[in-house]
């Protein structure tokens, strides 16, 4: 399976038990934090080709919009969290979604 490709795809036992950025428990939405379950749907935006991006996004049904949107959005994202990790970083050591 491509998960790069910007499709939709349903959570199975086996994508769940992968190492996501090393650990089960990181298969999440990237913009809201939801725990993606097996029959939930999900995509994989590609956003290495944008400075500034921070990797490739997960997102749940209901944050994406479209491919582009969300692109910008990610990105957007990246930049607030980046400013926000500077102010607050020993707040942020202690979270764990």
């Amino acid at each position: 399976m491509l998960l790069f490709d910007g499709e939709r795809h349903v959570a199975d036992k086996e994508i769940i038990n992968l190492p996501w950025s090393g650990n089960k428990k990181n298969f999440r939405c990237y913009f809201c934090g939801y725990k993606f379950r097996i029959g939930d749907g999900f995509r994989m935006i590609y956003t290495n080709d944008i400075p500034g991006s921070q990797g490739n996004p997960l997102v749940c049904d209901d944050c994406f919009t479209d491919k582009e949107d969300t692109r910008k959005r990610w990105v957007l994202h990246c930049v607030t969290f980046k400013s926000f990790e500077t102010k607050y970083w020993w707040f942020l050591r202690h979270l764990e979604l």
